[in-house]
């Protein structure tokens, strides 16, 4: 089993537990919403610096796998870190990065696979994943609990995405979504359905289980 599976797996995990119990436990949530930033991060760097690079210095004997690894781990622990330390600011940091990522895949989907859909989904995100983690750290309650199951149906929601895309189980559960990714995404259609669906649903079921086990 490689890195991506077992950190995914644990993503997968606490997403769950941020979507269903986030109230309860927010200061964890927000480590869980930063160590998934984190793997995100060093996903984009090993994908787009390090493909194909060979170890040195004190990795002169790893190969690039061995490489992606160890950045992907000291992304993910030192965001996690941050979130610990500075949970308020990085609860809005996630959430807007997050929520930027989001919006300019389904912007691109929606309007065409080009720069300016993708900057006006960024810059919608931006904006609309700050404002809701703002809101959620004042108002609390209701909002925080919204706040928690949509930021962990999106975790949950991108891990059990990477486990089912390439099932026959997985195609079935991302055709009702099929139709928004195919036209411009055909490659990656399966997991970006995937994941917005289980996003949704994970997040609905988290709003679910969080007012009946509220202790706020």
């Amino acid at each position: 089993m490689g890195f991506d599976s077992i950190a995914l797996g644990i993503i997968l995990v606490g997403g769950l537990f941020t979507a269903c119990a986030g109230i309860n436990f927010y200061r964890y949530a927000v480590i869980i919403m930063s160590a998934a930033g984190g793997y995100a991060l060093g996903k984009i760097i090993c994908d787009s610096f390090l493909n194909g690079m060979v170890g040195e210095g004190v990795l002169r004997e790893s190969d690039t796998g061995a490489v992606d690894s160890f950045v992907m781990a000291v992304c993910i622990l030192g965001f996690a870190a941050l979130g610990y330390a500075l949970y308020q600011i990085m609860a809005i940091l996630v959430s807007s990065i997050g929520a930027a990522f989001f919006f300019a895949k389904l912007a691109q989907a929606l309007m065409g696979a080009d720069m300016l859909s993708l900057m006006i989904g960024a810059f919608a995100g931006l904006v609309i994943g700050a404002l809701i983690a703002m809101l959620a750290i004042k108002f609390e309650g209701i909002v925080m609990i919204i706040f928690t199951a949509l930021a962990g149906g999106r975790i949950a929601g991108y891990a059990a995405a990477f486990f089912l895309r390439a099932n026959s189980i997985g195609a079935l559960i991302a055709k009702p979504c099929m139709g928004l990714y195919s036209a411009r995404f055909s490659g990656d259609a399966i997991r970006l359905s995937l994941a917005l669906e289980l996003m949704l649903v994970i997040a609905v079921i988290g709003v679910i289980i969080q007012l009946v086990i509220r202790d706020d």
